[in-house]
């Protein structure tokens, strides 16, 4: 059996933050679901518009899906001991394109400009305004 991880990214509210990515990295939403009536009862909220929930959501960014939902059980915390890698492989250009256009919106905070990097190749890494941490590379060996 060959077993895939995906990052699973939890929000207050995951609708609006896809939206955020869609507009910010490009992303596509492949699918997203609201709460059902039963679903908000059970986890006792209160909620006058489910459509405006998320109980799955999926989306892609350069071709790698993240899945998503809306933080149901609490306020999400956000953590400084994981970030997200989006490997380029071999196409810098297109690395570099993403991180440009992230660089220069206001929506995201540059943390190291992209460059060379001692192991080669080129990273660059940015907090988006959730406090996610995203590490952009391309040429960089993995093996």
């Amino acid at each position: 059996m060959t077993a895939k991880i995906y990052p699973y990214l939890t929000f207050e509210n995951a609708r609006e933050a896809m939206h955020y990515y869609v507009e910010q990295f490009g992303a596509e939403i492949i699918y997203r679901q609201p709460l059902s009536a039963e679903q908000a009862e059970n986890l006792g909220l209160a909620l006058d518009d489910l459509d405006a929930t998320t109980a799955h959501g999926e989306f892609s960014i350069v071709g790698q899906k993240i899945v998503c939902a809306d933080a149901t059980m609490g306020n999400p915390q956000t953590s400084s001991l994981i970030s997200l890698l989006l490997d380029f492989g071999g196409d810098e250009a297109g690395a570099k394109e993403l991180f440009d256009r992230l660089a220069a919106s206001d929506a995201q905070r540059v943390t190291l400009p992209f460059g060379p990097h001692e192991l080669g190749g080129n990273l660059g890494q940015i907090v988006d305004q959730y406090g996610i941490t995203w590490l952009i590379s391309a040429g960089i060996p993995q093996e």
